[in-house]
């Protein structure tokens, strides 16, 4: 069953086959490099792309000053963007291909490299060895705009590169040319130095040593050779120290339009995976090093509840808290026949997964789903909904549904859905008459993956919704459950029966707000659902219905007209994924 699921996992969600008998002679080029500066030999690596010790590609580059990070055994070497074209070209279904980084000395050490951001010129290769590379000696006088005519001469520059199976330090002789105006790459420089593949990567230098630029391209047969500038290069290297990951902005990690990053080898199907449940495509090194995605929907809270036909123990998993086996049976069993899983999709891409609870609706008893409007709320406009998205509902063990969006209500976050097929053996709950609180009480929700139910025990909480909340709705309450994100939409109910008391929202905070039973009803009870008016199909937002609204202040009702040119909008964000790893910031997630 495992190999089968892990087959129909690759299929899915792996890189597309494109085997070759590819084969590739590192060639050498021009001579041995003769040493004018002793900086400089130790700071000229080799790369090779490997698939299972055969050699399918190898270049130069450039070790330079390490990353501000955590851990100081990192080493960033600069190259060519020839690596990562070779790279996607002979990248295949297994995944296996790998970039060597071989270092120079005595111990001639080669260890794993790991591609990270790329522009159209230069990439980034990543190294976890300590090599201390010295800094590169630099004339500042000599930059390219400002080139001295001996530096135009011939055999004043050379190429100089390292061969990635000797460990050869290698140089061609030539002279610099710049671009004829009008050229497209006008901003760059050439040379006639000779060089082969095993160049690129590698550093131009002047007899003395001193860095012109770095080799980017080449042509074989005309013997040209495209360089990047020193001084572009420093800049480039500043603005990719920008998007390089750490504290500041991995919670919300782009990249600009003119910056890119590889996919791991070995992580391609993990990533394809990931983005089509929705999530961020990981930051350069962090899912190759062992990061972790925090505040996704897959994380369970408190205890866990299976149902028959589940094929695992769920020793392993939940909290030690025990809450299933404290509720009285009974209790138990509506409410595993009321809370559902609800998940949302705008085509095969996951949009927001959550819990539902089925109730009576106040007129003709109809079952419909009550959950929270984030299921179907747009991801470019939170005030608005998204009537493209589907949603899928799951009553464990093995009924599935299609859920249809009936009414939503945008400043009180909630939606009610109903299915277009009958589910049996359910226990809707009747929410719309008084019923009396009580101080203990349970949070449930459905874990996203299976379905199975999540619960928690608190009490709800005296303390007003004044504290560090990003929820900004005056009517919620809090109770000490602590749940996570597929816990929102999630009834809250009184351990002793089990009865309705709340929705449940999340918010990042150990507490969870809920909105109270007597808020939704009230909402609820001043509308009809669509499907049961003649002519109505469309959804219905019922923001705008007048409602009574209990006064905080007096406890009774006053009217408010809730319209859509209100100046006061609640606010529901939901705490959106991000990735993480020590590495790059210390501070460990809530």
């Amino acid at each position: 069953m495992w190999k089968k699921n892990r087959k129909d996992f690759c299929e899915k969600y792996g890189h597309p086959d494109q085997k070759s008998n590819r084969s590739f002679v590192e060639k050498p080029f021009g001579s041995a490099y003769v040493d004018c500066d002793t900086s400089l030999p130790s700071n000229i690596v080799s790369l090779a792309l490997v698939d299972e010790n055969k050699i399918l590609f190898a270049c130069s580059g450039i070790a330079m000053e390490r990353l501000p990070m955590t851990n100081p055994e990192v080493t960033i070497v600069v190259t060519s963007k020839r690596l990562v074209e070779e790279f996607k070209e002979i990248r295949n279904r297994d995944d296996k291909v790998k970039v060597e980084v071989r270092f120079p000395g005595k111990k001639n050490i080669c260890v794993d490299g790991l591609l990270g951001l790329y522009d159209k010129y230069i990439a980034f290769v990543t190294c976890f060895y300590y090599s201390d590379p010295c800094k590169i000696h630099v004339d500042e006088h000599q930059m390219y705009r400002d080139l001295k005519p001996e530096y135009l001469r011939p055999n004043s520059v050379e190429a100089v590169g390292r061969a990635f199976s000797s460990g050869t330090l290698m140089s061609a002789k030539g002279q610099i040319y710049l671009p004829t105006s009008g050229s497209h790459e006008g901003h760059l420089m050439y040379s006639n130095c000779a060089i082969t593949e095993a160049g690129l990567g590698g550093p131009v230098v002047t007899k003395t040593g001193r860095f012109i630029g770095l080799n980017i391209d080449c042509d074989t047969k005309d013997n040209s050779t495209l360089i990047l500038p020193w001084e572009l290069l420093m800049e480039r290297l500043v603005y990719f120290e920008k998007y390089s990951p750490n504290s500041t902005n991995y919670r919300e990690y782009t990249l600009p339009k003119d910056l890119f990053s590889v996919v791991p080898p070995g992580h391609w199907n993990t990533v394809k995976y990931l983005t089509s449940m929705g999530y961020p495509e990981p930051p350069p090194l962090v899912l190759e090093t062992g990061g972790k995605l925090c505040d996704k929907f897959e994380e369970d809270f408190g205890d866990l509840y299976g149902y028959k036909g589940l094929d695992y123990n769920l020793w392993c998993r939940g909290t030690e808290e025990l809450v299933f086996s404290k509720l009285r049976t009974e209790v138990l069993r509506k409410l595993c026949r009321r809370v559902v899983l609800l998940t949302s999709y705008n085509g095969d891409m996951r949009s927001f997964a959550c819990t539902g609870y089925i109730i009576k609706w106040h007129k003709k008893g109809t079952p419909v789903i009550l959950t929270s409007a984030s299921l179907i709320r747009s991801l470019n406009n939170e005030d608005t909904i998204d009537e493209k998205l589907k949603i899928a509902v799951f009553l464990p063990p093995n009924q599935h549904a299609t859920g249809t969006l009936e009414l939503y209500h945008l400043d009180y976050n909630i939606a009610v859905i109903s299915v277009q097929k009958r589910m049996h053996c359910v226990q809707p709950e009747n929410i719309f008459h008084e019923e009396k609180g009580r101080k203990k009480v349970v949070a449930l929700g459905r874990e996203v993956k299976d379905g199975l139910l999540m619960g928690t025990i608190g009490v709800v909480a005296k303390l007003p919704m004044d504290g560090p909340s990003k929820l900004n709705c005056k009517d919620l309450k809090l109770s000490t459950c602590k749940i996570k994100k597929a816990g929102i939409g999630g009834p809250l109910v009184n351990f002793i029966d089990g009865s309705y008391a709340g929705m449940n929202f999340y918010d990042g905070t150990t507490k969870t707000p809920y909105l109270p039973r007597h808020i939704i009803a009230k909402v609820l009870s001043a509308t009809d659902l669509p499907s049961q008016i003649k002519g109505m199909s469309q959804p219905t937002n019922i923001t705008n219905v007048s409602v009574k609204k209990r006064s905080p202040v007096r406890g009774k009702y006053k009217r408010i007209n809730r319209s859509g040119t209100s100046i006061v909008k609640n606010r529901w964000p939901v705490p959106k994924p991000y990735w993480y790893h020590p590495l790059f910031d210390v501070s460990e997630p809530a």
